[in-house]
C-alpha cells in the first residue's frame, strides 16, 4: 500500500510554515539492517542555513528561478506573496488579481523543475512566510513514489526508484494519514517513558514541539522539567505562537535516543487540531535519513552533526 496523495486545499493550519493534518497512530517498528551506506540514484545538492531550512535551487515554468525548501510537513507547491510578485511573472497575465491571499491558490497551474525532476500543471499557494532566505517551499507528496534519502554530511538528496538494502541504519514505520508523516516515539523524564506519534517535518527549524494538552493527558510531568525561557514562533499566515523552552531529559525516536535536549511547549490550541507532537529539523538533521515512501518507511543513521549544540540549549 503506497501514500495516499490528498488535496493541499483541505488544511489551512499551519504551523511555523508547515501544513498540520490529522495522523493516525504509529505503532513501533526499529530494527537494524545490513548492506550498503548510501542508496544510488540522482544525486541533488542542497544548502542547509543556520535557521536548519534544506534548500534547493529550482525553476518555475522554466525561467524564473526559485529557492525552495523541502518541506515533510507540507503538501504541494507553496510561494511567499513577494516571491509571486518579484520573482515570477504570474501576476502578470491578467488571469490574476494584483494581491494574492494566503492560501487561496492562484487561477494558473505551474510547472517546477529540480534537478532533473519536473512537475506539471501544480497548483501555487500563496504564504505570507517561509523559512529564511527562501522563496517558498515544496512538500513531500511531490517525491511520495520514490525512496529519497537526506545525507547531511555530503549536504546531498539522493532519489532512487528502489530501496536497497542499508548497512548501520534503524528501521520505523512510517504512517501518512491526510498528508502527515509519522513515527512512534517517547519523551523519557524521572526514567518512565511516555510514547505517543511523532511528526516529521523538516520545515520546522527547531528541534521538537510538544502539544501540551497531549502531555497533560498522558500524565506527563512537564513540571519536573527545567525552564530555559520563552518563545514566540511564527507560522507561514504570521500567526505567532508562544511556547516554553524546557530541558528534556531524553527522547527516544526511531531506535535512537538524544539527552538533554530544549524542547517548545505550547500553551495554545495546537494548529493542527489533533495531538501531535512535532519533530523539527534542529533534530532530524543529526541523522542521515532514507524514506522509502513505497514501502512507508524511514531510515535513520546518527551522522557528523550529532553533537551539534541547539540554538535554545540551556548555557
Amino acid at each position: 500500500m503506497r501514500f495516499r496523495s490528498f488535496n493541499v486545499l483541505a488544511f489551512v493550519a499551519v504551523l511555523l510554515g508547515i501544513s498540520l493534518l490529522s495522523l493516525s497512530a504509529c505503532q513501533s517498528g526499529e530494527e537494524a539492517n545490513r548492506g550498503v551506506t548510501e542508496i544510488s540514484g540522482m544525486v541533488i545538492p542542497f544548502e542547509l542555513t543556520p535557521y536548519n531550512n534544506i534548500v534547493f535551487k529550482t525553476v518555475l515554468n522554466g525561467k524564473d528561478s526559485l529557492r525552495l525548501k523541502f518541506d515533510s510537513g507540507a503538501s504541494g507547491l507553496l510561494l511567499t506573496h513577494q516571491a509571486i510578485q518579484e520573482k515570477t511573472d504570474l501576476l502578470n497575465d491578467g488571469q490574476e488579481t494584483s494581491t494574492t491571499e494566503n492560501y487561496v491558490p492562484l487561477q494558473q497551474t505551474v510547472s517546477l523543475t529540480l534537478a532533473d525532476l519536473s512537475w506539471e500543471s501544480l497548483m501555487v499557494l500563496p504564504v505570507q512566510h517561509s523559512g529564511q532566505g527562501t522563496d517558498g517551499r515544496f512538500g513531500w507528496d511531490l517525491l511520495q513514489d520514490k525512496v529519497v534519502g537526506l545525507n547531511y554530511d555530503k549536504l546531498e538528496m539522493t532519489i532512487a526508484d528502489e530501496m536497497p538494502e542499508l548497512s548501520g541504519y534503524t528501521k520505523t514505520k512510517l504512517e501518512a494519514v491526510d498528508g502527515a508523516l509519522c513515527l512512534s516515539g517517547a519523551l523519557i523524564t524521572g526514567g518512565k517513558p511516555y510514547p505517543f506519534r511523532f511528526m516529521y517535518d523538516s520545515g520546522y527549524q527547531r528541534a521538537l514541539l510538544v502539544d501540551s494538552t497531549l502531555a497533560d493527558s498522558l500524565l506527563f510531568p512537564v513540571g519536573d522539567l527545567a525552564q530555559i525561557k520563552e518563545n514566540q514562533l511564527r507560522n507561514g499566515a504570521g500567526k505567532i505562537f508562544t511556547t516554553r523552552v524546557l530541558e528534556l531529559p531524553r527522547l527516544t525516536i526511531g531506535g535512537h535516543q538524544l539527552k538533554n535536549l530544549p524542547i517548545q511547549l505550547l500553551h495554545q490550541e495546537n494548529p493542527a487540531g489533533f495531538p501531535v507532537h512535532i519533530l523539527g529539523n534542529e533534530l532530524m538533521k543529526r541523522f542521515n535519513t532514507v524514506i522509502d515512501f513505497p514501502n512507508q518507511a524511514i531510515y535513520l543513521r546518527p551522522n557528523s552533526l550529532w553533537e551539534a549544540p541547539y540554538i535554545d540549549a540551556a548555557s
